[in-house]
């Protein structure tokens, strides 16, 4: 673990304007162990929970015994484990797992059936945490594939029914103006339906470099805590993200001993 951390933890405080939530909570247990740290050590107040993976087991025991653990999302899965009803083997890879590159380049070509199939499959994960007592605040998506045009109506419609908050798609401009105004239209009926978890969702490096600490715009952030090889904590989709958020909420001398 960074030796910076302890000595330093009992001064975090995120900004109030800001959710910063860890994304996978439940994808192995490096993840669980980092994403519970991060909670102790005021990095985040926030997380996205994963129930079709191997260790939901040992990931619902470790929520009810760390109260630390709070505010959790459902972070379905379309992309990477098995589903968790029987599915359709033309969206899965040879060892029944979701194979992602059908899945994430999905637009609008569904048939009736897949339609059933995967409102059927989201809300089957959402309720693999509600069955085990986990009270729900939101809901996301692995890869963001909740805002795919494919699937977006699916994770609308179930933020709905379970009374969750929804994360909105990427509040800025990428420089693709048909993917920009796209996602300001499916944001627009995420707030329109009352479902936002925030006013914006944008990256850390994003939010960093162009808002205000003094903002008091409910912001989205999302990290992916992890632990290297040696027990130092990281983001496994993006170890730069760690690194600027640490310099943020501890200060770059503090920071730059990792």
């Amino acid at each position: 673990m960074l030796a910076f951390i302890d000595e330093f933890s009992k001064t975090m405080q995120i900004p109030g304007n800001i959710i910063a939530n860890a994304d996978d909570l439940g994808f192995n247990d490096s993840v669980n162990q980092a994403i519970l740290h991060c909670f102790k050590s005021g990095y985040i107040n926030s997380t996205s929970l994963m129930t079709n993976t191997p260790h939901f087991g040992a990931t619902v025991e470790l929520i009810k015994k760390n109260p630390e653990i709070a505010n959790i999302g459902l972070h379905v899965d379309l992309a990477q484990f098995r589903p968790v009803t029987d599915f359709r083997a033309n969206f899965l890879d040879k060892d029944g797992n979701w194979d992602v590159w059908k899945t994430k380049k999905l637009l609008v070509s569904l048939s009736s059936e897949d339609k059933k199939a995967f409102a059927k499959e989201i809300n089957a994960q959402i309720e693999r945490a509600i069955d085990q007592d986990i009270k729900l605040v939101h809901l996301d998506a692995h890869l963001h594939l909740h805002t795919s045009p494919g699937f977006f109506n699916f994770f609308l419609a179930a933020a709905i029914k379970y009374n969750l908050k929804l994360r909105l798609a990427q509040t800025f401009n990428e420089g693709s103006y048909l993917k920009y105004y796209y996602r300001k239209f499916i944001n627009g009926q995420i707030k329109k339906n009352g479902c936002n978890y925030s006013e914006r969702f944008e990256t850390v490096s994003r939010y960093l470099q162009y808002n205000s600490i003094e903002s008091k715009i409910s912001t989205e952030i999302m990290l992916h805590p992890d632990l290297d090889q040696n027990g130092k904590l990281t983001d496994h989709f993006d170890d730069e993200t760690m690194r600027s958020w640490l310099r943020f909420l501890l200060g770059d001398q503090a920071a730059g001993s990792n």
